[in-house]
């Protein structure tokens, strides 16, 4: 039986900085699926990445929205560290970053995430016959 990633007092998981790294790395790895996939058919992706990262650190278990959650985490961190090192010149709101902000932010300073998405995959309901 797989052991449950720690939790703070808070209930949150506490992600171990070499867990954190692989995480980082296994998006990056996957950016092309993710990039190119129906929301819907990225659970499995996720699914893939959590279990990877159990089989790096077995006594670290997250789950599959565990990963997704830290993953959107540090891409807001990144975003925020961000603005708060360039004088936040459109005025966004800010908090103070996380060690994990800081720890990874040169490891997500090109900003692979930002490809563009192929839309011509997803179905839209627009018929040109009716124009």
């Amino acid at each position: 039986m797989a052991l449950n990633a720690p939790a703070n007092p808070a209930g949150h998981l506490t992600w171990p900085d070499d867990a954190v790294g692989a995480l980082i790395e296994y998006r990056r790895v996957s950016q092309n699926f993710f990039a190119t996939s129906r929301i819907n058919e990225q659970g499995q992706r996720w699914n893939r990445i959590a279990q990877q990262i159990n089989n790096d650190y077995p006594n670290f278990a997250p789950t599959r929205d565990q990963c997704r959650n830290k993953w959107n985490a540090m891409k807001s961190g990144y975003e925020n560290l961000s603005r708060l090192m360039n004088g936040n010149p459109e005025g966004f709101p800010t908090h103070r970053p996380t060690l994990h902000d800081e720890r990874f932010h040169g490891e997500l300073s090109d900003e692979f995430w930002l490809t563009e998405r192929n839309y011509l995959l997803f179905d839209f309901s627009f018929n040109l016959s009716h124009l």
